[in-house]
């Protein structure tokens, strides 16, 4: 007879499925690991067994007290774990990073992007006080950190000439300066030949795109000067003075001979504005919306452009005002005189900021630098002087703030972003940072005045805090509630004290020597 076979003689051996698995390719970047698993050990179940047999066996009816959850020991603060350090970073390559973490940032670079003065602290301060303070100062220093670091991707130095021995700089032409510089630099560089209705003013744009110049024989144009596409070109038939930009290249200020003419870029005139007349120089307020003229009367006007208003006319007394610009930093305005001196002017105030004596001679020129540092002046006795201003500003280019790619639309935009967050002309002062400062003297002042027209000091006595009660009566309405009526008493009592006052000094004022007491008096008893 034919015996069946048994299962599994003649079939081919299963594999066990441990060991069919596969192993995952290692790749050059990753380190080797030692095997684990029931198939890197075979005897694990066996070495598990001679555990268990070498554990001594605990007898079953023994009895082992429970550990007490409270401790008779003094507790002591456990210290806090060292923090490991972090594995080297590793390159693709398998190679360790020799600069882990970010680069170092030198304390003095980063200094000047600073705007906060830790030095100066607040005497009485709260404690929320206190706590913004530091949160803003550790934003300000992180920030600050930011661009200095990102101050290492500006490549770009600003140019300067540099003469050899005994070489005058000023007789050094555009011609020589376009050979010198790169080929990118070199391609911007035009020329306009415009010898018939010169001399002229010229001004650009706020983001550097758009050029404007007028000239005495009343010639005004403007034009893209990246793409060299002329946008406008009129003739007033009058001579002009100055030409500004306002707040957007689609705005021209013309001082024109006798009156303030507004176009816009197609050349259409907008206004006439005939109050500001005889105007001889012009400069526009970018963040306070205000263009500052001086004429030949010797007045000083700022006229607000967003609602067409003149917001102050300052009489400098000093003569014909031929000489004027502006501090970017602070919206100074400065004027140069024919005594030579150089006065500095702000919408708040009727008199000048201060005075600086610059030269013998009169004035004829007067530059500040854009970090708002420095100013140059020339005068008649052929003298070139600097002043520190002592001032600061952002020395980075913000794309943000004035963008020379924007579209219209864009534009639009930011006019009305520029419009919500005008600063008034009141705020305009030497010393910006002084604005955020407490004014000690001012608030006093105020106190003391609120004192003797209330008739008390409001807050000599502290607020009530209601105590909390239980079953639910501590809610917020009910603490709010608790609060109101108390501070309506405390307000009636206080009127009726001013009252009885007031009738009293009344009373003695108006009653007679030896006159009997009134209803009014005994009431008051």
């Amino acid at each position: 007879m034919e015996t069946a076979p048994k299962p599994g003689r003649d079939d081919p051996p299963k594999k066990d499925k441990l060991q069919t698995k596969k192993k995952k390719p290692r790749r050059y970047w990753e380190e080797e690991t030692t095997p684990t698993g029931a198939a890197a050990s075979p005897g694990l179940h066996r070495n598990k067994k001679r555990n268990r047999e070498l554990r001594p066996q605990k007898p079953k009816n023994t009895h082992t007290p429970k550990k007490s959850r409270i401790s008779k020991k003094p507790q002591i603060l456990k210290k806090p774990r060292e923090q490991r350090n972090p594995e080297p970073q590793r390159s693709l390559s398998g190679a360790q990073d020799p600069f882990p973490g970010p680069a170092p940032v030198p304390v003095e670079v980063a200094q000047k992007f600073r705007r906060i003065d830790k030095s100066k602290k607040l005497p009485h301060s709260k404690s929320k006080t206190r706590s913004r303070l530091e949160v803003a100062e550790a934003e300000e220093e992180e920030i600050s950190v930011k661009a200095a670091r990102s101050e290492l991707l500006l490549a770009e130095e600003p140019g300067f000439l540099e003469g050899e021995d005994g070489e005058d700089t000023a007789k050094i032409c555009q011609a020589d300066i376009v050979e010198a510089v790169d080929i990118a630099s070199a391609a911007k560089h035009f020329d306009l030949n415009l010898r018939q209705f010169g001399p002229y003013r010229l001004n650009y744009s706020q983001t550097g795109r758009h050029l404007a110049f007028g000239g005495r024989r009343g010639h005004v144009a403007a034009l893209d000067w990246v793409t060299k596409r002329l946008t406008c070109e009129i003739n007033v038939m009058e001579a002009v003075r100055d030409i500004r930009f306002l707040h957007s290249e689609a705005l021209l200020a013309v001082a024109q001979n006798r009156w303030l003419h507004i176009y816009d870029n197609q050349g259409i005139e907008l206004h006439c504005i005939r109050r500001c007349d005889r105007i001889t120089r012009l400069e526009f307020l970018p963040f306070h919306f205000l263009l500052a003229t001086s004429s030949e009367t010797g007045f000083l006007t700022y006229l607000d452009v967003s609602v067409g208003k003149i917001v102050v006319a300052l009489n400098a007394r000093a003569g014909r005002l031929d000489v004027m610009t502006q501090n970017p930093y602070n919206a100074v305005i400065h004027l140069g005189h024919s005594n030579g001196t150089v006065s500095l002017w702000s919408p708040a105030m009727k008199e000048p900021l201060a005075k600086i004596l610059c030269h013998r001679g009169g004035v004829r020129a007067v530059a500040v630098d854009s970090t708002g540092m420095l100013m140059a002046t020339s005068g008649l006795d052929h003298q070139l002087k600097i002043f520190d201003l002592r001032g600061a500003a952002e020395p980075n280019f913000d794309g943000l703030e004035s963008n020379p790619y924007r579209s219209r639309k864009q534009r639009q935009e930011w006019e009305v972003k520029a419009l919500l967050e005008k600063v008034p002309a009141e705020l305009i002062c030497l010393d910006p940072r002084a604005l955020a400062e407490v004014d000690v003297i001012s608030l006093e002042q105020e106190k003391k005045e609120r004192i003797e027209r209330l008739g008390y000091d409001p807050e000599s006595k502290a607020p009530f805090q209601p105590k909390p009660k239980q079953k639910g009566r501590s809610s917020t309405a009910s603490l709010v509630k608790r609060k109101r009526k108390v501070m309506d008493e405390e307000h009636r009592d206080k009127v009726r004290q001013s009252l009885e006052q007031q009738s009293q000094k009344q009373a003695k004022a108006a009653k007679p020597v030896g006159a009997r007491p009134s209803a009014l008096d005994r009431f008051v008893r």
